[in-house]
């Protein structure tokens, strides 16, 4: 693995377990073992290495929806992977960073971009859903598109967050979504699946 690149993926833990303020550059730095000359030799500051975590996070999902099209089933079953893929990043479940990431414009601003464009092709797959008749053809998605850019502007973490992990309720927030537009082709996908999950999880925690 290149350099820069360790660099940053230790940077991207460091914030997914301690937020972003809590974490200096004195820390990233004697995490990836580099002196601290090294680390601002490839980020002039810390917001510049936020900015380069950014990215990868979302390397992961910008792939997965790039071959989307290729791949053998629904739309469904590509946003109940896409949905898999972005749980295993534990960024996202560190209310921290979400709180933190306001200090700094740049990446805020940079965050915000991507999370539009990722609704934008969200809602392609979404439409395509349709189309294959396991979403319902008759919901307007450009709404659901309206409401979903307005809940991306809001920076500031939901209160349920204080009771609640972000992991739960977007889980919550997004199963209930699902059903709530799937056709019944779409719900008989969506119960296979969750079935599935459910196994998996009794049986992971058998071996524990």
């Amino acid at each position: 693995m290149p350099l820069k690149d360790h660099i940053t993926t230790v940077a991207m833990n460091l914030f997914s377990q301690n937020g972003i303020k809590r974490v200096s550059m004195d820390d990233v730095a004697r995490k990836a073992s580099v002196s601290k000359r090294t680390l601002y030799e490839f980020f002039k500051d810390k917001e510049s290495l936020l900015m380069a975590v950014l990215d990868k996070i979302h390397e992961p999902f910008a792939e997965h929806i790039k071959l989307a099209g290729k791949r053998v089933g629904t739309a469904l079953e590509v946003l109940l992977l896409l949905n898999e893929k972005i749980m295993e990043r534990p960024i996202w479940a560190c209310e921290e960073f979400f709180e933190d990431i306001i200090r700094y414009p740049n990446a805020l601003e940079a965050l915000m971009k991507s999370k539009h464009e990722f609704l934008s092709k969200i809602m392609e797959i979404l439409k395509r859903g349709a189309k294959e008749s396991v979403f319902m053809s008759d919901i307007n998605y450009d709404i659901i598109s309206i409401m979903a850019q307005h809940r991306f502007n809001q920076s500031k973490p939901l209160d349920l967050y204080t009771k609640y992990t972000r992991e739960e309720v977007h889980d919550t927030i997004f199963f209930i979504f699902l059903r709530g537009i799937c056709t019944d082709r779409g719900r008989d996908i969506l119960d296979k699946f969750v079935l599935k999950k459910k196994y998996e999880s009794e049986y992971a925690q058998r071996d524990l």
